[in-house]
């Protein structure tokens, strides 16, 4: 009985060992197999395939998280609107010599900088919108969403929702802008038409502009004798002019039709001599002979004023004002809230967007 007994325990305890071995075993097994699910999902998450445009952050501005879905819309909007295809951007170069995608790609990471550094400073100086500006901002997100096409949005992550965050953003910028113009104004000035008459002092190039010299900038002057002759030209022009003679005849009788021409800009932009009688000829009415640099020069009053076009030339340049204007404040509201002239880029998502990418998009 003793023997069975201690056979029976043995038994046991073997069973148990075994039990006990298994469970072992079932454990490492469960930690590995949870070790291999967090290093996939590590991997999967350092591939960024988990995570959608809106889900990516791609710079900071200050405390203001920059998004991918944002971006996307950024570029799809300026991509569309400047109509780039991969054509224009491969054969196309920059105003400063660079590399035309990523002279388009550095503005438009400005453009997304400056409206940021704007919305925070209106927000700090207690800026608000109106229920109508909020109204109108949903209407052009809406109107937004439905110019372009569904999927094209959802691939780049563009939601209605973030669209109208992005408006109300630009919207308190452009309130913030409109804040420091309301006391930007032009000088009144009229704007006239003249025909100017020229007598080159300097030979001239079958396209009407002076041949150089070596240097590129110097004019080829003419002889001395073929400038007495073109003042005599000139004096006899002004006499036939005095008695009556049409200008334009007279222009080409003399030959100098191809210099010669009218010219309509506001008075003062004339430059000397021109502006004096510019400000002070009536309609019809003739300069004397001048003696400029260049050539000599009979001036005729064509429109001393022209409302519609001094309007049109005063509104261009006080959008020049306003430009000069919002370029020194936003020196001052960088300053204010304390943003550097580069954002925080967050890994390279940055780096890695082309703009030929979204060329597709007006390829389709």
């Amino acid at each position: 009985m003793a023997k069975k007994k201690e056979k029976h325990q043995s038994n046991s305890q073997d069973k148990e060992g075994q039990k006990h071995k298994r469970r072992k075993v079932l454990a490492a097994v469960f930690v590995f197999g949870l070790l291999l699910v967090l290093v996939a999902v590590g991997l999967w998450k350092l591939s960024g395939e988990n995570d959608k445009p809106q889900d990516k952050l791609v710079f900071t501005v200050g405390e203001e998280e920059v998004y991918l879905d944002e971006v996307n819309l950024c570029i799809l909007q300026n991509v569309v609107n400047l109509r780039m295809t991969s054509d224009t951007l491969s054969n196309t170069t920059a105003k400063d010599g660079t590399d035309a995608a990523e002279y388009y790609k550095q503005k438009i990471l400005e453009l997304i900088m400056d409206y940021k550094v704007e919305y925070m400073t209106a927000k700090s100086r207690g800026i608000e919108l109106t229920e109508d500006e909020e109204k109108d901002i949903r209407r052009d997100a809406v109107q937004y969403m439905g110019s372009i096409n569904g999927s094209i949005l959802k691939e780049l992550g563009i939601t209605q929702e973030r669209v109208i965050e992005v408006y109300r953003q630009r919207y308190l910028a452009k309130k913030l802008e409109d804040t420091e113009l309301e006391g930007i104004t032009v000088d009144d000035q009229h704007y006239c038409t003249m025909y100017i008459m020229l007598f080159p002092k300097v030979e001239m190039s079958e396209d009407g502009d002076y041949k150089r010299q070596e240097d590129g900038e110097t004019p080829v002057m003419l002889s001395d004798e073929e400038v007495s002759a073109k003042k005599a030209d000139a004096d006899a022009a002004y006499q036939e002019l005095m008695a009556g003679a049409d200008v334009q005849k007279i222009a080409d009788k003399y030959g100098v039709n191809e210099y010669s021409g009218e010219e309509s800009n506001l008075a003062d932009s004339f430059g000397e001599p021109f502006a004096k009688y510019a400000n002070s000829l009536k309609e019809g009415e003739y300069s004397p002979v001048l003696d400029i640099e260049s050539a000599y020069a009979i001036v005729k009053m064509i429109t001393v004023n022209n409302e519609e076009l001094a309007n049109q030339i005063l509104e261009y340049y006080k959008s020049d004002l306003a430009d000069e204007k919002i370029a020194e404040e936003k020196i001052k509201w960088y300053e204010e809230m304390g943003i550097e002239a580069q954002p925080q880029f967050n890994g390279s998502i940055w780096k890695n967007i082309s703009l030929y990418d979204f060329t597709q998009y007006m390829e389709e």
